[in-house]
């Protein structure tokens, strides 16, 4: 177990002791740690390096601003990932326990791996906060995993390696602004998988079927189909359905907005699919989640 003073990096905003079990790994050009956190929060704060957590079986609230912007917020619970880029304020609060893994990746180190995939080092990543991404969720599951399971509670250095360059390179192909990098074979580019996904963000309301998501993608719609669950490992309907999930979880943390027109407001077409859809994601009906968000308030 690592001491307070070879933690500056999780420790940075930290407004509550850390879990007296976790693990902190220095890696070469990153570092690692991985914990089950109680309930905690972090003041607004920023990394000189690029920051990734995730929680698993978590409720939390994300608050950031990029640049001059005003101040903007999330609140997501289950399987959750945070993008955060070098130098971009942000301040979280895990509502209740949940197993954390975040991961610190220095410029330098993602500039090689960039050069491994293209020969461009440059990168911007996109701030991206609280979403779903199965691939990053099951590394930070791999290596929670591995962490707990050994009988040291310790890393290896190889095992450790191997996960944050896999980490890398999909943050490098998925999330970065730089349109040169090259994308995965099969898979839909940087800017039409950035184009698509924002087009989701502002139509939860509206027709988001395949044959609509591939026009914006200016793909057939078979095509894009394909490349779509390529890229995000999700089908383009179980995408949209976890994120008008999340939409609605939101919208549920506001007592004066009823129901349904919580399910509206999604792009549900009626209660019962909202309700059906909500519990298949959640495990719970929109009522109980409502009901629980208000007795930890």
């Amino acid at each position: 177990m690592a001491q307070d003073r070879d933690l500056p990096l999780i420790r940075a905003g930290a407004e509550d002791p850390l879990p007296s079990q976790h693990l902190w790994f220095v890696g070469d050009g990153y570092w690692i740690y991985a914990a089950e956190q109680p309930r905690s929060s972090w003041r607004e704060h920023t990394h000189d390096c690029v920051h990734v957590s995730i929680g698993l079986e978590a409720h939390a609230r994300v608050e950031w601003r990029t640049g001059a912007q005003s101040l903007d917020h999330r609140e997501v619970s289950g399987n959750i990932v945070s993008i955060i880029p070098t130098g971009e304020p942000h301040r979280t609060l895990w509502e209740r326990r949940a197993s954390l893994v975040a991961f610190y990746l220095d410029q330098h180190f993602l500039s090689t791996i960039a050069g491994q995939i293209s020969r461009d080092t440059r990168f911007k990543l996109e701030p991206t906060h609280l979403v779903r991404d199965p691939l990053i969720e099951e590394l930070g599951r791999a290596l929670y995993r591995e962490y707990r399971e050994s009988e040291t509670h310790k890393l290896s250095r190889r095992f450790a390696d191997s996960v944050v360059v896999v980490l890398a390179t999909h943050l490098l192909r998925t999330y970065n602004a730089r349109a040169e990098v090259t994308p995965d074979l099969g898979g839909l580019g940087p800017a039409t998988n950035r184009r698509v996904r924002k087009y989701i963000e502002q139509s939860l309301e509206g027709d988001l079927s395949i044959r609509a998501l591939a026009k914006v993608s200016g793909l057939s719609p078979n095509y894009f189909a394909d490349g779509f669950r390529r890229t995000t490992g999700f089908t383009p309907h179980q995408y949209v359905n976890r994120r008008r999930v999340d939409r609605a979880q939101q919208l549920l943390t506001d007592p004066n907005v009823p129901l349904t027109e919580v399910a509206h407001r999604c792009g549900f077409k009626s209660q019962s699919q909202f309700t059906t859809v909500f519990h298949r994601f959640t495990g719970m009906t929109p009522g109980k989640f409502r009901a629980e968000y208000a007795s930890t308030r």
